[in-house]
């Protein structure tokens, strides 16, 4: 077996692991004096960075030339914005929702045929270096728009129903959720507004396809990021749009990849 898959399913486990732990701790009541809580998904983070450098060395670029590694970047996005907004938002539990969306990228990945030795090696500008990366980021932004709006309506839901248990005292307070929604769509709309942007200044050749599919995504979102911060929309509509919007950037990987 290759190193580097074998650093996939290692990094896939341990979020895993995470989720059962977690699981196992809100069910004995353990979860506020368990202070290792983000351990198994700083493993899963550190495999996942032995990954992208070792194929970063292999194509003496960033690794995004695959569908492949595609979901592994966005992956490590994802969590690298968990370590980032996580205790930001007061989202003691984003772990436990968005570890079971990497365990599940990571899984597909590892589903998926890979081929590093078709890459090209060319030159690329600065600007050629950060767009897709910058657009991955702002996808992985979306993600956690989408893993906060599940969590916002999990909590409407236990509210209307009256229903307190062990996983309602541990989630956010519905405002908390719901900022934190507008910000990361805020933050991906940015992000990918920069790298939109950014097909002006390189050279490479990128599909319509794919361009059109780009363009579209950030239309989308920021008509979503206008009707929240217009406060058009009550805060669970809010939430729907940020859980099935992220359907659309994610749908989209297997269209633009690789054209």
């Amino acid at each position: 077996m290759e190193l580097t898959r074998l650093l996939l399913i290692l990094s896939t486990v341990a979020f895993v692991v995470g989720v059962v732990h977690a699981i196992a701790a809100l069910r004995a009541g353990r979860w506020q004096e368990n202070k290792w809580q983000f351990l198994p998904m700083a493993v899963g983070f550190a495999f996942q960075c032995a990954f992208l450098y070792l194929r970063g060395e292999m194509h003496a670029r960033c690794p995004l030339t695959s569908q492949f590694e595609v979901f592994i970047f966005i992956g490590w996005c994802i969590v690298l914005l968990y370590f980032l907004v996580g205790a930001t938002y007061r989202l003691s539990l984003l772990g436990l929702f968005t570890a079971p969306l990497i365990a599940i990228l990571q899984t597909l990945a590892l589903l998926m045929p890979d081929n590093p030795g078709a890459v090209k090696h060319v030159k690329m500008s600065v600007w050629e270096h950060l767009h897709a990366p910058l657009a991955m980021i702002a996808y992985a932004a979306f993600a956690l728009a989408c893993i906060t709006g599940v969590m916002f309506l999990l909590q409407d839901h236990l509210l209307k129903k009256h229903r307190i248990h062990a996983l309602f005292r541990q989630l956010p307070p519905i405002h908390h959720l719901s900022r934190a929604i507008m910000r990361m769509v805020a933050l991906g709309v940015l992000l990918l507004a920069v790298a939109m942007i950014s097909t002006f200044k390189i050279h490479l050749a990128i599909s319509a396809v794919k361009m059109t599919v780009s363009w579209s995504i950030l239309g989308l979102y920021t008509v979503i990021l206008l009707l929240m911060w217009r406060h058009t929309l009550s805060a669970r509509h809010t939430a729907w749009l940020s859980v099935l919007g992220f359907m659309v950037p994610f749908l989209s990987l297997w269209v633009v990849i690789g054209r």
